[in-house]
């Protein structure tokens, strides 16, 4: 039964291990594969070996029960040959001294059956169990014949019949008998020691099967290592050449993206120069067209008024002279303006002094007119800057001093602009009213103008207030665009 269950197990566990090459084979020797079948003939490695420790375990048993048994065989021979010579002793001298040992090796031979035909009941193994039962029962049943005999003659020597007792004791039926129960324990033992090298050899047989499953289990869990090894390496070699591309990559991308930025902000830098020329070229044309048009309108009207009093009526010259020195004025508010509108489009100060002694005239005539406490802290004039972010500069300070002067009601401003590499970085606070900078428009002309000349080039640019805790525009204008 054990042998038909183990090579049922056999056959199962060769299957078990041809299935997974397969399995291995069409899932292309996938690490997580791998793993669980590893897993799995390591747990189906320990059930068969279990298995085959269990049988182990059940042959020792056998073995052990089975040398019992042969050992039990030679006690009852002894017992018997210690029984018959107490006997003679006691035929022989009479002594009591004899019987106690008698009656004891009887009842140890009795007692070494019980044993041997309790082991053989016990066996798990039943091929030839009937006929090993028979040949006990053989010896059992010699062993009463002996003891009656043995018996007998001890009870004849307890009456007085010494010679009746010698008679039975020399009978041949008694040394047959005795000769019958060696037979058969030899016979018995001979069946039993057969069984044991059976027993043996199978156990070998069970170890040897044991340690080729631990062996194959072992290889196999050895092998799907090996291959889950090679298998990260693999991995761990297409990541890092993966990572080293991605990389690589990731550094063109970045390089492109500073060129693009670059490019876009050297761009937004042309268009704010190409537009302040425009506004330069507008405000030359309107300072000099317009200007010329407004002294002549002058000079006409001055002609005319000198000429009107040369040659008209008195009455008539001076409401002729009121109207032309009223359109006199009016000229002169023109021309007026149209100096606001020409310094506004291009500062003629930043084109004739440069840029340090036009932002600190701006400066200035801002906070006199507008009787501010001025604080004010600049690099010094030898820095040079391209023309371009001067102007945007120059436009973030001149817009900013405008709100202040619209909206503030400050009674002290400060300006601090420091230049380092790479940044210009200004700084303009007022402490006037204050604004919520929540609420204010971001689509505001003058707000959104200077955000956007800074922004446009790659800058930053915020502005920090609370309602009554003044104002605070801070713009970082960077120089490197400049440069490309």
């Amino acid at each position: 039964m054990k042998n038909t269950i183990l090579k049922k197990a056999e056959f199962f566990y060769a299957l078990f291990l041809n299935t997974c090459v397969k399995f291995i084979t069409i899932l292309g020797g996938r690490t997580i594969a791998m793993l669980v079948i590893a897993l799995l003939v390591t747990i189906f490695s320990v059930i068969v070996i279990d298995q085959w420790i269990n049988s182990i375990t059940q042959e020792n048993i056998e073995i052990i029960n089975l040398k019992a048994s042969v050992l039990n065989l030679h006690k009852l021979k002894a017992n018997l040959y210690k029984a018959e010579s107490a006997q003679r002793g006691y035929l022989l001298t009479g002594r009591n001294v004899f019987v106690f040992p008698f009656n004891k090796s009887l009842e140890d031979a009795r007692i070494n059956t019980e044993v041997i035909e309790e082991n053989l009941l016990s066996a798990s193994d039943l091929d030839g169990q009937n006929k090993k039962l028979d040949w006990l029962k053989k010896i059992s049943a010699g062993l009463e014949a002996k003891s009656l005999e043995m018996n007998m003659s001890i009870q004849l020597i307890a009456i007085g019949k010494s010679e009746e007792a010698m008679v039975v004791m020399n009978m041949d039926q008694g040394m047959h008998e005795m000769t019958k129960i060696m037979n058969y324990s030899d016979t018995l033992a001979d069946i039993l020691n057969a069984q044991m090298r059976k027993k043996f050899d199978a156990r070998e047989k069970t170890i040897l099967n044991a340690r080729l499953t631990l062996l194959t289990g072992a290889l196999i869990i050895i092998f799907l290592m090996v291959l889950v090894i090679k298998q990260l390496l693999a991995e761990i070699v297409i990541k890092n050449e993966l990572q080293l591309r991605l990389g690589k990559e990731n550094e063109n991308y970045e390089l492109k993206t500073q060129q693009q930025t670059k490019l876009l902000r050297s761009l937004a830098l042309d268009y704010q120069a190409d537009a302040e020329r425009d506004r330069q070229k507008l405000s030359r044309e309107l300072h000099d067209e317009l200007g010329s048009i407004f002294t002549a309108t002058k000079m006409d009207i001055a002609w005319t008024m000198k000429k009107i009093k040369a040659t008209s009526p008195e009455d008539v010259v001076q409401e002729i002279t009121d109207k032309l020195k009223k359109t006199s004025r009016y000229v002169d508010q023109g021309i007026q303006y149209q100096r606001h509108i020409v310094q506004e489009l291009h500062p003629a100060m930043l084109s004739t002094f440069g840029f340090w002694p036009a932002l600190t005239s701006l400066i200035e005539d801002a906070a006199e007119r507008n009787q501010w406490a001025l604080t004010l802290n600049l690099p010094d004039h030898d820095v040079k800057l391209n023309e371009t972010i001067s102007l945007i500069a120059y436009r973030v300070v001149q817009e900013t001093l405008n709100n202040a002067n619209k909206y503030a009601n400050a009674t002290a401003i400060s300006v601090h602009m420091i230049t380092d590499e790479k940044y210009l970085k200004l700084e303009i606070e007022d402490n006037g009213v204050g604004a919520d900078i929540n609420a204010l428009d971001n689509n505001t002309r003058g707000l959104s103008g200077m955000r956007h000349r800074v922004l446009a080039i790659g800058g930053h640019f915020e502005i920090l207030s609370e309602l009554g805790h003044g104002l605070l525009t801070r713009a970082l204008i960077p120089l490197d665009v400049a440069l490309i």
